[in-house]
């Protein structure tokens, strides 16, 4: 399914990886399995996790602190670290770096940066929208203050992407920063958000939303 977001004519390919952290993989092969009916590693896991917590004698006394240690322990998301690993079209065969920090100063493309950082986010909703049965169901987005530390072309290459994953996706920005995001073959249609001039009257008062502009740059 992440391949689905990935433009191929670019070389770019993307792949993911759950790290287990201090523990066994195989618990996490099981907590992932759905189609398994008996899990014993991480039955056991969890049991062992769970005898730590009755016999650790700090949280004994105090319920906020029980509760939340009870979480750090029984978090499964927290049990292995999410990796998500892009092939650039530079890069040789097979080869695969992991997006980080030093990934994202490294200076590489905006369509690299933008398939590597969005995809991944939008995996999960794309991934509950696949099992709906309707054919309309809408897949929408929104992003607060979208692009708003990106260059253009950056900014560009994010918006191309969430429409070739198959999303429509609102976005804020400050008045005249929306110039950021005319992206070749995605229709945008921009409004300005204008607050009301009356204010601190105790009443409420609506903003005015207005048209600024629409395009499709082919």
């Amino acid at each position: 399914m992440l391949a689905r977001g990935v433009h191929s004519s670019q070389g770019i390919q993307l792949k993911v990886s759950l790290v287990p952290k201090d523990i066994d993989e195989q618990v996490i092969e099981e907590a992932r399995n759905t189609h398994l009916t008996q899990r014993p590693a991480l039955l056991k896991e969890v049991q062992n996790r769970l005898e730590r917590l009755a016999n650790d004698g700090k949280v004994a006394d105090d319920d906020e602190l029980f509760t939340e240690e009870a979480h750090q322990l029984l978090d499964i998301r927290q049990w292995s670290d999410f990796q998500i690993w892009i092939h650039r079209k530079q890069a040789e065969t097979g080869e695969f770096e992991l997006v980080d920090d030093k990934f994202v100063q490294s200076g590489g493309s905006g369509a690299e940066k933008a398939q590597a950082m969005v995809l991944p986010l939008l995996l999960v909703p794309k991934m509950v929208l696949h099992r709906s049965n309707r054919t309309d169901t809408p897949h929408m987005v929104m992003f607060d203050e979208f692009a708003d530390k990106l260059d253009p072309e950056t900014a560009k290459s994010f918006a191309r992407t969430i429409d070739h994953f198959g999303f429509n996706f609102i976005a804020t920005m400050p008045s005249g920063a929306q110039n950021k995001i005319l992206a070749d073959g995605v229709e945008n249609i921009a409004y300005d958000v204008i607050a009301p001039a009356k204010k601190d009257d105790g009443k409420f008062h609506k903003n005015i939303v207005r048209p600024a502009m629409t395009w499709t740059k082919a």
